[in-house]
């Protein structure tokens, strides 16, 4: 309970805030500022977000499995879950000074702009692709999405906000757009619901696991996960039944 109000007020901290920045001196996302304003470069440290993540990762794969970590950012997550499930992980990202920290970390790099779809088929195959928190910076995700099932064995996993969130609500009630986005704007493109998302897994023809909520308001993100729970991954089964 304690916790519960502690992240009420959290959130409603931020109920008619924006987050800090310049857009006068950053008028474009750079994804360098980005890791350095977030203080995370060089850290490989995992946020109570990221451990969530991470731990919904450890549930879904096994031993032995290959991983292909999309947005692999700094490589902690991928590293927590090479550690704790012994699987191999391959990180790609579009930022060389994230990469070179998860290199330090052990983990096998490709810098790779998500854009050049090109580039993306060229990389390996694996059992699994994840991708947190790095669809909603793409203007088409969907060819993303279509180009590397091509390449995934057993599954997918990918998550973004859940913009049903209750504070999202509110925040466009009173007039202002769901804040989302930490030192830029324009670093979020797309936007989901839990609606949303079972909707667009369809869509592409792909087949829906699951849609796993978490984050938000604790209690409440299980009771009615589309208003109060801040997070969503959808996990994609590419197996066929037998």
């Amino acid at each position: 309970m304690k916790y519960f109000f502690f992240k009420l007020r959290q959130d409603l901290a931020t109920l008619f805030s924006y987050p800090e920045t310049s857009l006068k001196e950053h008028p474009r996302v750079d994804y360098d500022y980005y890791w350095q304003k977030r203080g995370r470069k060089g850290s490989a440290h995992l946020s109570a977000w990221q451990k969530e993540r991470a731990d919904i990762l450890c549930s879904q794969v096994s031993e032995g499995d290959t991983v292909l970590d999309i947005g692999c950012g700094d490589g902690a997550l991928l590293k927590y879950v090479m550690d704790k499930k012994k699987i191999l992980g391959i990180g790609v990202d579009m930022s060389e000074p994230v990469l070179a920290t998860a290199r330090e970390l052990g983990i096998e790099t490709h810098l790779v702009d998500l854009r050049n779809l090109d580039a993306v088929r060229r990389l390996p195959r694996a059992d699994y692709v994840i991708g947190f928190e790095i669809l909603e910076h793409i203007p088409e995700p969907e060819e993303l999405i279509l180009t590397l099932a091509a390449k995934t064995r057993k599954g997918m996993l990918y998550s973004f906000p859940n913009t049903g969130y209750y504070l999202h609500r509110l925040r466009l009630l009173f007039g202002r757009f769901p804040r989302q986005w930490i030192v830029h704007p324009a670093e979020h493109v797309r936007y989901w619901t839990l609606k949303d998302s079972r909707w667009w897994v369809s869509n592409l023809g792909l087949k829906l696991k699951e849609v796993i909520t978490y984050q938000g308001l604790p209690g409440l993100n299980k009771l009615i996960p589309s208003w109060f729970a801040q997070g969503q991954i959808v996990s994609i089964s590419m197996e066929k039944p037998l």
